[in-house]
């Protein structure tokens, strides 16, 4: 593995019905060293500073540390909104989530660029660029954005323009395997920005819905996936986003467990 030794996350957006407590305990059995904070209220607690807190010290208590958090998304935190009021209000939303976190000491906060589009991608780019350009010249010091990619070609090809506009020292990227394998030949971002990787969201699907299973029971080929992380500078943070947030049919602790094997197969490293 080119000499580098990953370190294995996991989103809590694997089952937001399991109390996050219970997700902790799990995450810290399975060997995982820190956590990314889904988007969800039930999880971020958003507005209420003092509930995320505790969620931070919970997750010390179990030996894991807070990599990022998940900007919310939707209408009201949508970057490409054709109309210039409700753009305005999205960026304001992003802004304060922002500073909600930025007394915490967790260095990436991920960001989706657009939500549905409702233009061109041609103008949801126009918007999303002046809205990301206003975020990164307001937040916090202490928090890096890491832009996602989002699914279908469209949404990849937004993530493009965007990482070509904005450098690094503006934005970094977090790849979603799952959204880039539905969106486009396999890995057409990753060759490209694999250099650009401050976190990612890995997870497996047949490149026809947004699944987000265990690594190896979709189609994507995990070898040539791991030899462009390979390449990634000292990018060692491996983060898995497994499971959509919605109940899972089988125990979380299978998803977490298998994905946590899965993660030491294709990327050795360790587990802690």
């Amino acid at each position: 593995m080119a000499g580098k030794q990953y370190k294995f996350g996991i989103s809590t957006t694997v089952d937001y019905s399991v109390e996050i407590e219970v997700l902790f305990r799990l995450f810290s059995r399975h060997g995982y060293s820190f956590v990314s904070i889904g988007a969800d209220s039930r999880h971020n607690f958003f507005p209420e500073k003092n509930k995320f807190d505790n969620l931070v010290q919970l997750a010390e208590e179990y030996g894991l540390t807070i990599d990022s958090v998940h900007i919310p998304f939707g209408d009201d935190y949508d970057l490409a909104n054709p109309l210039y009021k409700e753009r305005l209000a999205s960026v304001r939303n992003v802004l304060l989530f922002l500073e909600y976190i930025a007394d915490f000491g967790i260095p990436i906060a991920i960001l989706h660029p657009h939500h549905y589009l409702k233009e061109t991608r041609e103008k949801a780019l126009t918007s999303a660029a002046k809205s990301i350009e206003e975020i990164v010249g307001k937040k916090p010091d202490n928090i890096k954005i890491a832009m996602e990619n989002l699914p279908d070609a469209r949404g990849s090809w937004i993530a493009e323009q965007l990482l070509n506009i904005f450098n690094q020292e503006k934005i970094g990227f977090c790849y979603d395997s799952s959204h880039e394998n539905m969106s486009g030949p396999p890995f057409h971002l990753l060759e490209k920005y694999y250099s650009r990787l401050i976190t990612c969201h890995l997870s497996d699907n047949n490149g026809i819905v947004d699944e987000h299973l265990v690594p190896g029971n979709g189609n994507i080929n995990w070898n040539r996936l791991s030899s462009y992380i390979d390449k990634a500078g000292s990018f060692d943070n491996i983060l898995f986003e497994v499971g959509t947030g919605e109940k899972l049919s089988v125990p979380v602790e299978d998803y977490i467990e298998k994905t946590a094997l899965k993660a030491t197969e294709v990327f050795g490293g360790n587990r802690g």
